[in-house]
């Protein structure tokens, strides 16, 4: 009697704890899926904001470059401007932008002395591409180079010509553009060496 008893409360205990264990499973599965969207349904719901940039203005032209000293050269005996900018901005013909920017102790700007300082400035443009800002401070500066030769007399008159022709490198205008500043004579010397060698590369 004892026995059919105990085994009857062994059988109830044991029902009583497999109710339990599925109860909690079912529990535990629905807390489970009731957050985890399936993967083919989660991957058409997921939404990804990308961060709004502002807007460019097609009509905002580019600003003046900022200048600023990257290096010091000192001058070696028989060097040039034009081997400096060689040197330090890989283009023999930028050499203008980078003797305006300099007090020299010479008036010539073919002249230089040893052991003179020559800031360096960071270079305008990006291997032979320059924007339409970049190209009119070039372009100033050979102006600039243009007006102190002239003050030099005729004597100049082949760096002139020679330079007038390196200028029409960075704009083929160049010399309409300046033709109010720039001398008839230098202007059509300059033109036969177009017209005779065609534009630098």
């Amino acid at each position: 009697m004892n026995d059919s008893k105990s085994l009857k409360r062994l059988l109830t205990a044991l029902f009583i704890i497999i109710i339990a264990i599925i109860a909690s499973l079912w529990l535990f599965l629905r807390e489970k899926t009731s957050y985890t969207l399936p993967v083919e349904y989660a991957s058409e719901q997921l939404v990804v904001v990308e961060p709004e940039l502002p807007e460019e203005d097609p009509f905002e032209s580019p600003s003046v470059p900022e200048r600023y000293i990257i290096d010091h050269h000192t001058v070696v005996k028989d060097e040039s401007f034009s081997l400096v900018t060689g040197k330090y901005w890989n283009d023999v013909y930028l050499w203008p932008d980078l003797y305006i920017r300099n007090e020299m102790k010479s008036e010539d700007p073919d002249i230089i002395y040893p052991d003179e300082i020559i800031d360096i400035y960071n270079r305008l443009g990006n291997g032979d591409v320059y924007n339409d800002i970049e190209k009119d401070e070039i372009l100033k500066a050979y102006i600039e180079v243009y007006d102190v030769y002239k003050k030099l007399g005729n004597m100049k008159e082949n760096s002139v010509w020679a330079l007038l022709y390196s200028g029409a490198k960075y704009d083929h205008n160049f010399l309409e553009l300046f033709s109010d500043r720039i001398d008839p004579a230098d202007k059509a010397m300059a033109q036969k060496y177009i017209d005779e060698e065609g534009y630098l590369d």
